[in-house]
């Protein structure tokens, strides 16, 4: 007869303590000198964390925390030298604005902020690293898995059937009323045309086949049939990406505020010469303004700004503003759990990128294969890094046309992550967006005196 034996289970090891993956990015000179050093000085720390050398904290892009999340980590943590110390003189500066911007995205999307953190930690400071790393991963370790990044990492079919009402009022053009032509546009565009100021003019035309008007450039005055289009139907400084159009010039652009402020954005990273621009303005309400310069454009600009109350960016509506209220107000797990269902239903047709003028790179960043950094599908893991990620690209250049959300067949509210970019970027810096077209682009700049405060 075989005796069977019964373990004590005072004795028996608990193999179902869950242990946390931790990926750190660490900078070279600094922050991976202190691990050397604490393990030279025969410090102890969990070994739970995968640290990872780079040569700055200013190469450490916000993709790399997004992918460490979607392979599986459980936290990440970003270290580097102490501002000031940055052996690449001020990789660390540009690195902690960019990372007060993404932190405020992370918080939109509902991301559990306890997962991600930042510290300075110097190569003299072995102890330091060793207690970071120790109370991160206890964190962790309470925390648990991180069930709802993993369960979107995991969703390779996700739901993309469109809602039909959304849907529909896409393609019927929802309630943008048709203007009639302006004669007094039309007079404008043909004295412009034939004084030799412009050779094309980029304007909204009536559509023979939709409800809404849609975007031509012509050469001649006969053909420039334009609309004063009011409200929000896209973004006509998209155009200035065409291949075909930017050899030509001058150019005359039919500009509503949001054009106005998207081309000042622009010029401010040198991506348009003011002198080659011609605008025809036009109000928010579809009336006709006058035909101006770069220069007047800024100085109108900047006296509609004055209207707009000081904690909010320019740009956007009040709709918008309202729907970003009404999330923030919510959990980050609500926060989370709307943004993963709104990404879900993404087709990944890029119809936002190319309706937005600020989306101008040669090649995006999604469409790189070598290395590939996210999924081309439309799958869970893809859908969100595409658009956090973009989101994050347009931090202090979105001027809140709308034209993303407007050109989106999912109806995913797009215009609420600028949003909430904008309102960072005014927030901590003092940045509106396409209001000062001699400003420095906000990603491109920094202050040695940036607040950091979450920051260890």
């Amino acid at each position: 007869m075989t005796e069977t034996i019964k373990s004590d289970p005072a004795t028996t090891s608990n193999t179902s303590v869950f242990e946390p993956k931790i990926v750190a990015f660490v900078c070279k000179w600094c922050t991976y000198a202190g691990a050397d050093l604490a393990g030279t000085s025969r410090q102890v720390y969990p070994s739970n964390v995968r640290a990872l050398m780079l040569p700055c904290t200013g190469r450490i892009d916000v993709t790399f925390v997004l992918r460490a999340f979607l392979q599986g980590a459980d936290g990440v943590i970003v270290s580097g030298c102490h501002p000031g110390d940055c052996h690449y003189t001020a990789g660390n500066f540009r690195a902690r604005r960019r990372w007060i911007l993404f932190r405020d995205l992370l918080d939109t999307l509902g991301v559990d902020l306890r997962r991600v953190e930042m510290a300075w930690i110097s190569a003299a400071e072995g102890t330091k690293w060793v207690k970071t790393i120790t109370t991160f991963t206890d964190q962790i370790r309470e925390l648990g898995p991180y069930e709802p990044m993993h369960k979107v990492a995991e969703d390779r079919s996700p739901d993309t059937i469109l809602p039909v009402d959304l849907a529909l009022s896409y393609y019927s053009g929802g309630e943008n009323p048709i203007s009639a032509v302006d004669p007094k546009l039309q007079e404008a565009v043909g004295e412009a045309m034939a004084a030799g100021k412009v050779k094309v003019v980029v304007g909204w035309v009536r559509n023979t086949t939709l409800s809404r008007p849609r975007p031509v450039w012509v050469a001649s005055a006969e053909a420039a049939k334009f609309l004063t289009q009011p409200g929000d139907s896209g973004n006509l400084a998209r155009m200035i990406k065409n291949p075909q159009l930017r050899p030509v010039g001058p150019i005359g652009i039919v500009a509503r505020t949001t054009e106005m402020m998207a081309l000042n954005v622009l010029i401010q990273e040198a991506q348009l010469d003011p002198a080659n621009v011609v605008i025809f303005a036009v109000m928010p309400d579809g009336k006709f303004l006058g035909t101006m310069d770069m220069a007047q454009v800024a100085a109108l600009i900047g006296e509609q700004v004055k209207n707009v109350p000081a904690d909010q960016p320019a740009g956007f509506s009040p709709e918008t503003h309202k729907l970003l209220d009404e999330l923030m107000a919510k959990t980050p797990a609500e926060r989370w759990q709307f943004w993963a269902e709104q990404s879900a239903k993404c087709i990944r047709c890029y119809a936002c990128r190319g309706s937005c003028p600020m989306c101008n790179c040669e090649q995006c960043f999604a469409e790189k294969n070598q290395p590939q950094w996210f999924p081309t599908a439309a799958d869970g893991p893809g859908n969100f890094a595409w658009q956090a990620f973009r989101a994050f690209h347009l931090a202090g250049r979105c001027v809140g046309c709308g034209a993303c959300q407007d050109a989106c067949p999912a109806g995913i509210p797009l215009n609420v992550l600028g949003a909430a970019m904008a309102r960072s970027s005014l927030k901590h810096f003092g940045h509106r967006a396409g209001v000062d077209p001699k400003a420095v682009p906000l990603q491109s700049d920094f202050r040695p005196d940036d607040k950091e405060s979450f920051i260890l």
